[in-house]
Parts: structure tokens; sequence; C-alpha cells
């Protein structure tokens, strides 16, 4: 749960201080959230779901899990949505900030077993 909550807070620290000051940097203004996106919703969904007893306490995450949820977050965020939202956008550089979050979450998971 650490590894969302510093997502969270570095998001808010984006959305809040770094996007009014450096808004002309792409990076912070168009993917550093979707870069955060599996940080923060990987560690959340495996805390409510060992509380609702889903999950086993002792559950790590593998390669395949992390994947599963790169690619389900393209399929809705990158396809689908566009599809129903005028205001959506595809951009392929988002599916490539999800894999890097998830590579994000593998890593601190891999670290924290140790």
């Amino acid at each position: 749960m650490l590894l969302a909550s510093m997502a969270v807070a570095l998001y808010s620290i984006n959305r809040l201080i770094i996007i009014p000051r450096f808004g002309h940097i792409v990076f912070f203004r168009d993917y550093l959230g979707d870069l955060l996106a599996l940080p923060v919703y990987l560690p959340a969904s495996l805390f409510i779901g060992i509380k609702l007893n889903i999950v086993v306490e002792n559950f790590e995450f593998q390669f395949f899990h992390v994947m599963g949820a790169v690619f389900i977050f393209s399929i809705l965020f990158e396809a689908l949505l566009p599809m129903i939202d005028s205001t959506s956008i595809r951009d392929p550089f988002d599916i490539l900030a999800y894999f890097a979050g998830g590579l994000i979450v593998l890593l601190v998971s891999s670290i924290s077993e140790k």
C-alpha cells in the first residue's frame, strides 16, 4: 500500500504544482498520470482483495498479472473509452506508460519480498 500512497502523492504534486509551472513539458502534462495508474491500482486492488478475503495474504504479483493489467488498461482507456467519450484520445505512448508503471510495480514488489 506504500507504493500506492506514494504514487497518489506524486500524482497530486504533479497536478497541483508541477503542471502549473512546467505544463510545457509533455511528460508531466500527458504521461506521468498514466505511468502512475498501475502503481496505484494494483497495490490498492490487492489490499482490498486481501481485506475481502478474495486474495490470500501472501499473494505476490507475477509478470503475467501485471501484463494482464497493462492489457486491460490499454483496451479500456486507449480503445474503448475514445469510442464513447469524444474528449478522450488514443495515444500509444499511454500504453508504454502503463507498461512502465507495471514494471515499477514488479520492481518494488520484488524488492519488498527480500
